[in-house]
């Protein structure tokens, strides 16, 4: 089966992979195209959280992935208690106080009985992960350090310019965050 996928923004290609997926027998072959090198990440992270192996080639701005579904785990269970922190801003509030605010929670949150084990980004507060100057940076980074899996969201980043300049956590996509906020973990937004 051939899907084509370029010129699709997040998370369509990887919302039209799972489908296609869905409908192969075990052993049948995917060919996915693409022409954005966000997308051919984000199908890549997909495919590797689904257990399956995938062939990439790339002719110019073409991208294609070549991928054989064998024991896929494509709805893979997820632990039933987990906390996970949605960030829409940069701060909590407005101004240095908001930006104070957010610094000392980020602080906190290693020291609760229930940490989040995820940070999921996005909108504004992508920002902290790429500005070692912004006030939450360092809260961030040692929460990371921590084990937290901080992911920002990579539309957001590539909005700011800031693609390239991620210095804590992953680069996620509208699909994996997506399935966080209405998966079992329990959310937290601030």
């Amino acid at each position: 089966m051939k899907i084509d996928c370029r010129n699709l923004s997040c998370p369509k290609p990887i919302i039209e992979t799972k489908i296609a997926l869905e409908k192969l027998n075990e052993g049948e072959n995917l060919e996915i195209l693409l022409n954005s090198q966000i997308s051919k990440n984000n199908v890549l992270k997909f495919l590797q959280s689904s257990n399956l192996e995938a062939r990439v080639s790339e002719e110019g701005e073409e991208i294609t992935i070549k991928v054989c579904k064998k024991n896929a785990c494509l709805n893979e269970d997820k632990l039933d208690d987990y906390n996970v922190l949605f960030l829409k801003s940069d701060k909590v509030g407005n101004g240095e106080l908001g930006e104070n605010l957010l610094s000392g929670f980020l602080n906190a949150l290693k020291n609760i009985p229930n940490p989040p084990s995820k940070i999921l980004c996005v909108n504004e507060s992508v920002l902290i992960n790429t500005n070692a100057n912004h006030k939450a940076h360092l809260a961030m980074k040692e929460l990371e350090e921590f084990g937290v899996e901080i992911i920002s969201c990579a539309s957001c980043l590539e909005f700011f310019g800031k693609t390239n300049e991620v210095k804590i956590g992953a680069i996620g996509n509208a699909y994996e965050i997506l399935s966080e906020l209405f998966g079992k973990a329990k959310i937290v937004s601030l």
